[in-house]
């Protein structure tokens, strides 16, 4: 057996996986030898890091506004994570695809992004809430 991570997914998930597949071939052959199983742990410790730093963020807003481009891997595994907690977590990739359906209601407003989202442009989104919102105080980046 082979086993291979993909970069943005949970460390939790991948040793979960591993000693899940390691007790299958104890159980079936008795013993682990090191050519019954090989795995490779490629994951990206800057996201599984952040997971449960996200988690808490997400917890403490209404509406989580997560910022990253819409092919980010590790932008969509962050963002699962903030919707795991918060269901009004949203995606979007710039300040244009807000609904203010989503704001109408919310105290507070958390802003977040992938790890490859440039500071400014949470800014700008984070901006654009201000000027249409005129209630800085709610929003968090």
């Amino acid at each position: 057996v082979h086993l291979y991570s993909q970069t943005t997914k949970s460390t939790k998930g991948f040793e979960q996986m591993k000693e899940w597949i390691t007790n299958r071939i104890i159980k079936q052959q008795g013993s682990l030898e090191d050519k019954d199983f090989v795995y490779n742990d490629t994951l990206c410790r800057q996201v599984s890091n952040r997971e449960p730093q996200m988690r808490v963020f997400a917890k403490e807003h209404d509406v989580i506004l997560f910022v990253a481009g819409k092919k980010s891997s590790n932008g969509k595994a962050l963002h699962a994570v903030c919707e795991s907690v918060n269901p009004q977590s949203y995606f979007i990739s710039s300040e244009d695809e807000i609904d203010a359906n989503w704001l109408q209601n919310a105290k507070s407003v958390g802003i977040c992004g992938a790890t490859s989202t440039p500071m400014w442009l949470m800014e700008q989104v984070a901006d654009y809430i201000t000027n249409k919102e005129q209630s800085a105080d709610r929003i968090v980046a």
